[in-house]
């Protein structure tokens, strides 16, 4: 019986453990009340206002999950659903809330100003001082530090991969295309000027030996160690386009070659061509974010590339400084120019072209161009020709060799009108596959460019395909009558020794940057490719289908 009433007394008024455990709030983390959902720091402050909260203090105002975050790191308590304090700590974490509180809501204190003597070094320390509590960050390299940092990543090895093979397989066609064409567009000029029908192909075949070990030296030779020897080699070409001024041979009205005996013949803007493309890769990679500035990035690439343009104008060759002008600006636009002084410069550009243009033999070209069939015999002779040699070639040409207008009609048969020569022989087929050619190796090309993994290579493999697909392009227009008439050679097709041993040297380039590009996981024209977007467009079938049913 003692015991029973004893029970019922307890069950009557409340124990001290009742008591305590009445007026002690339940503490949650913010984070769980975060998850119940509201604003989970505000319902426990109100949940603890109604359970634990004095009658002659005013309500406290909702508090920020940084205040209770605060308030656990103080009292080192970790955040535990329900977890129960003792009287002792709420009442320090109440202090610690109001403290929080306060500094949230008080203004932050104003530095004294000082003036004075000593008023310039006191605010730098104060300076030093906060920024000594920020979290450090790592400093931005030097510009002798990253020139130091280019310069050890030339000198590390690289582990070379496979060539890209459909470039070199179309580069092979090419000039495999090219050595035949020659030897049929050139063999009754042969015949009649040397008494031997093979005689210019002779020299076209020892220019190719000579182009194919050019590509099979460059092809093994790291592209990146030609950023040491572009400033030579720039300084090099500009001293031999002003030697071709100076001592140079004059033919077909213009002075392009530098003679060494009666067998040897050297043009320089040829090789400016690829020297131009190494150095502005080069200086490109180099600038980096100026490239968009006017000081650093537009003014010195127009002086550069107009003293080049200006030499190979001098020398009369408009065609090969069309090429240089456009190869130049798509590297310029490819390292990320300022979009409008990129407009505004080749708007300028353009102006000089037209000045060029309209003087000369190049004004009665324009007029050619505008009507092909006026003075056929004289200043459209060779477009006139040319473009009757496309028209009697058909659809499958007269034949291999059976060419009637090489026989003294087309002047220049072998070199600048070689592809009137394949339209007449092999007719719209083969000029069709010199064209599909052309397009692959600028597809190959790009495609090198895009997955390069440095910026100098991406820059120098957009150069090089540039340069040989424009001159492709310019050839092909002007035996067209698509474009005004300019005297370019076809590359690896038309006969040239400079211009087919600088072309394969490029080319051994672009291949030697194939060696070390970046394979995507899943390539544009793979088979995973493939079967995942006809995967994916036949549950965008069903999912129409669908809809169109309900």
């Amino acid at each position: 019986m003692p015991d029973e009433r004893q029970r019922q007394a307890r069950q009557a008024r409340p124990g001290k453990q009742e008591g305590r455990r009445k007026a002690l709030p339940h503490l949650r983390s913010p984070a769980l009340e975060a998850l119940a959902g509201g604003d989970g720091a505000g319902q426990g402050q109100s949940e603890r206002g109604k359970r634990g909260q004095p009658a002659g203090r005013p309500p406290r105002k909702p508090v920020s999950s940084q205040a209770y975050l605060a308030a656990e790191e103080q009292l080192k308590v970790p955040s535990l659903a329900r977890k129960k304090l003792p009287a002792r700590a709420v009442r320090l974490l109440d202090g610690v809330l109001d403290r929080v509180e306060q500094a949230e809501a008080a203004p932050a204190p104003a530095r004294p100003q000082r003036s004075g003597l000593t008023a310039g070094w006191r605010r730098r320390l104060l300076a030093e001082e906060e920024s000594a509590t920020v979290t450090a960050t790592p400093p931005e390299l030097s510009e002798e530090e990253q020139r130091r940092l280019e310069e050890l990543e030339m000198r590390l090895p690289r582990v070379a991969g496979r060539v890209d093979h459909w470039l070199l397989i179309v580069v092979l066609a090419l000039l495999c295309f090219g050595l035949v064409m020659v030897y049929s567009a050139s063999s009754f000029i042969s015949a009649s000027l040397y008494g031997d029908a093979s005689y210019i192909f002779q020299r076209e075949l020892l220019w190719a030996v000579f182009g194919v070990i050019a590509m099979l030296v460059t092809m093994h030779i790291d592209y990146r160690l030609w950023r040491r020897f572009s400033l030579i080699g720039m300084l090099l070409a500009l001293a031999l386009l002003v030697l071709v001024l100076r001592f140079g041979t004059s033919a077909y009205g213009a002075t392009r070659w530098l003679t060494f005996g009666s067998f040897i013949s050297f043009q320089p803007s040829e090789l400016v061509k690829l020297v131009l493309a190494l150095y502005i890769a080069d200086w490109l990679a180099r600038k980096g974010k100026q490239v968009r500035t006017f000081l650093y990035g537009l003014a010195p690439f127009v002086i550069l590339v107009g003293v080049v343009l200006g030499l190979v104008l001098l020398e009369k060759d408009m065609g090969t400084a069309v090429i240089i002008a456009v190869a130049a600006t798509a590297m310029f636009f490819s390292a990320g120019a300022n979009i409008a002084q990129l407009l505004l410069a080749l708007a300028c550009g353009g102006l000089v072209f037209l000045t060029q243009a309209f003087r000369g033999y190049r004004y009665f070209r324009l007029l050619g161009f505008l009507d092909p069939f006026r003075d056929v015999t004289g200043i459209n002779l060779q477009l006139y020709q040319s473009l009757l040699a496309l028209g009697s070639g058909g659809w499958f040409g007269l034949g291999l060799g059976a060419s009637r207008q090489k026989t003294g009609y087309l002047p220049l048969p072998y070199i600048d009108s070689i592809f009137a020569i394949i339209g007449e022989e092999l007719g719209f087929i083969g000029c069709a596959t010199v064209m599909l050619l052309f397009l692959w190796l600028a597809f190959r090309g790009f495609r090198l460019a895009r997955r390069t993994p440095d910026l100098y290579g991406s820059l120098l493999a957009t150069g090089i395909t540039t340069w040989l697909v424009v001159q492709a392009m310019i050839n092909i227009g002007s035996s067209t009558a698509s474009i005004p008439y300019t005297g370019v050679p076809l590359p690896f097709i038309s006969f040239g020794g400079s211009s087919l041993v600088v072309s394969m040297a490029a080319v051994g380039v672009l291949l030697n940057i194939s060696r070390y590009v970046q394979e995507p996981d899943d390539p544009l024209f793979s088979r995973r490719t493939l079967e995942l977007r006809l995967k994916r467009s036949r549950q965008r079938a069903a999912a129409r289908a669908r809809q169109s049913a309900s």
